[in-house]
């Protein structure tokens, strides 16, 4: 099923659903597979107080599970370039379900030119955000000391808010 047609599908079911998703700001979740504005927003916050902790000023992306921007910022000090590449980090990873560093880790061992695929970005820091296995959403870091530290912080910072997201029943 092509990558086009499984989100205009996902976007349809989505819809269905809402009316019988509880959608309130101070959820961090809509329904139970998109992550609401309330929840990018709190993760947001949480991203920029340790980007300051840690003494860096990086450009910072979350999107829905289909690669949808829905928070973002670039700190006082951010370089220029990291705002479409902390956007594009997150918006990768989301759409195709993988962490941005699996194709980084491909380009660079088997020299594969996975960036001239359109929605393949291999670079570190992007990571997606996941409720009980399920992708709910997307992290983009860009604009970190290192790609290791901008990795470290995307990884940690997506694993710490999995936790605080609510446990669905069947």
């Amino acid at each position: 099923m092509n990558v086009h047609f499984r989100r205009l599908l996902l976007t349809g079911l989505t819809l269905l659903a809402a009316p019988w998703a509880q959608a309130s700001e101070g959820t961090a979740l809509r329904g139970t597979t998109q992550l609401s504005l309330g929840g990018a927003a709190a993760l947001l916050d949480t991203a920029v107080a340790k980007a300051r902790a840690e003494g860096t000023h990086p450009c910072i992306a979350v999107t829905d599970a289909n690669g949808y921007l829905l928070a973002f910022k670039r700190m006082d000090g951010a370089a220029p370039g990291c705002i479409e590449a902390a956007i594009k980090k997150a918006n990768s990873a989301a759409i195709n379900d993988v962490d941005t560093v699996v194709f980084y880790d491909l380009a660079r061992q088997k020299n594969l030119q996975l960036g001239s695929i359109p929605g393949i970005l291999p670079a570190v820091a992007g990571v997606v955000i996941r409720q009980q296995g399920q992708a709910v959403g997307a992290l983009g870091v860009a604009g970190g000391a290192s790609d290791d530290q901008e990795q470290r912080m995307a990884t940690e910072l997506a694993r710490a808010f999995e936790k605080t997201l609510p446990v669905s029943h069947p």
